[in-house]
């Protein structure tokens, strides 16, 4: 590894005739353990193995054990009652923010003793970019010339009634267009939410949907767009507002779960249950120049503190803990 000349990657994934719900819990608690017996192993994702020495695993948020609509069936409950036995195997968990560590002592999961918060990073591809360069992306993108952007799966804990119930009185007050882009789940599904069902043929004067966006597009997405709302009520870490901030652009997001230890000041944290903070929010800074540029300054400057140099730097410092 680049940096770190002690340690050797063997990078492992499952071949294709593992990749089913069976195939890859064989391979989980299998037939990676095995491969990886007598060296240290680190699970990415929340899937420690039940059985085995010396592993880190990374718990990037743990939204089966605090949404139950996110972990439905006897499956799933199966599924995790092994991950539960396997955290509590892990040598150390990695949480990716204060919020996931409190929760994951909250939930019984693993002890706070073994649990070392190392946030994420951000790329540097995420950056402002010129007026000319904003109006281009706007252009080859098909988006309309002033807007908010949210970015992020669809689904229920995402919380998209509260700007979609505000916008009707944004767009009257400044004219502001909201851009939803993301995929949505299956839809029928515990998590499947329709959230445009019960607006107005008017919505279309003020509403644009583009679905799932390419990694390429996501920087140029960003920069395009006047601020970024996120009104989720439950997330891990907060990295699309992150790269929002990181983008030059100026964040609301809601006041709960990790959200505001990754803004912190840099952005306007919101109550998720009130369109009317929303609303009067989001007129202000798209009124108030001052107001974003201020924003602006300030998310460039979080967003600098989170640098995937400095989360490799921590999470080698767990390895050697553990015994590299």
């Amino acid at each position: 590894m680049a940096g770190y000349p002690d340690i050797e990657i063997d990078h492992m994934e499952p071949p294709a005739s593992l990749r089913g719900q069976v195939g890859k819990l064989i391979w989980e608690q299998v037939v990676w353990p095995t491969r990886s017996r007598g060296r240290l192993g680190h699970v990415p994702y929340l899937a420690p193995p039940v059985f085995g020495q010396r592993f880190v695993v990374t718990a990037h948020d743990v939204i089966p054990f605090v949404l139950p609509e996110y972990a439905t069936g006897t499956r799933q409950a199966a599924y995790l009652a092994v991950t539960r036995a396997g955290l509590k195997n892990a040598s150390k968990v990695i949480a990716d923010s204060e919020s996931t560590r409190r929760d994951l002592i909250r939930v019984g999961a693993v002890s706070d003793d073994k649990i070392v918060v190392i946030p994420l990073g951000v790329d540097d591809r995420f950056a402002p970019g010129t007026e000319s360069q904003r109006e281009c992306a706007r252009q080859r993108l098909g988006l309309p010339g002033n807007f908010a952007l949210f970015l992020g799966t669809r689904d229920l804990r995402k919380n998209l009634e509260v700007v979609l119930s505000a916008w009707p009185e944004i767009w009257k007050r400044s004219g502001l267009s909201l851009v939803i882009a993301g995929r949505a789940p299956k839809a029928g599904g515990s998590v499947y939410v329709d959230w445009f069902a019960d607006l107005d043929q008017s919505a279309t004067a003020w509403l644009r949907v583009i679905g799932p966006v390419s990694e390429r597009d996501k920087p140029d997405l960003y920069r395009a767009s006047n601020m970024f709302v996120f009104p989720s009520r439950y997330e891990g870490f907060g990295l699309d507002p992150l790269e929002a901030m990181a983008s030059g652009v100026p964040v609301l997001v809601a006041d709960c779960t990790s959200l505001p230890e990754v803004v912190g000041d840099a952005g306007l944290l919101l109550p998720p249950d009130k369109p009317a903070a929303w609303r009067d929010a989001v007129c202000r800074v798209a009124q108030d120049r001052h107001l974003a540029s201020d924003l602006h300054g300030k998310g460039l400057a979080r967003a600098a503190g989170f640098t995937w140099a400095r989360t490799a730097e921590l999470t080698y410092a767990v390895y050697q803990e553990v015994g590299v």
